[in-house]
């Protein structure tokens, strides 16, 4: 059974930023747990992601018990943060301070845990899409 909550902690886009942390640490971006303050689209966009990635497995795919176990866990399986494939990365608040990335620079391994007999070419696609850690490409 998956069940989906936690709309309590919704808020107007017509406030003003900054927000402070909203949101469950398990679906939260990257960015917010790296001390962005300015929430936008992005980040429910991201949201919606988890979500999705949750409701096809079963079972949280980044799961930490405080916000620097939580983005190892990103890490793991969508790679560890490149300049190349986050450029902004650096420019957030806790960047290198909250966890610093592992040395060994990983690959993407998502698809390996949804594999193209569970989740077809475009449905992989959209949820790439969302759980991009690079804000200026996620859906």
């Amino acid at each position: 059974n998956v069940k989906i909550c936690d709309l309590g902690l919704a808020v107007s886009m017509a406030e003003p930023a900054p927000y402070g942390q909203l949101g469950t640490r398990r679906y939260m971006a990257p960015e917010m747990l790296l001390g962005k303050t300015d929430y936008d689209a992005t980040v429910d966009m991201w949201s919606l992601g988890r979500v999705m990635a949750e409701l096809l497995s079963g079972k949280p795919l980044f799961d930490g018990d405080d916000d620097a176990q939580q983005l190892l866990a990103i890490f793991r399986v969508l790679g560890v943060p490149l300049f190349t494939i986050w450029p902004a990365y650096e420019s957030l608040p806790l960047a290198g301070k909250l966890v610093t990335p592992p040395h060994v620079i990983s690959r993407n391994k998502l698809r390996e845990h949804f594999p193209e007999d569970r989740l077809s070419k475009e449905g992989f696609e959209v949820l790439k899409g969302l759980l991009s850690c690079n804000i200026d490409k996620r859906l």
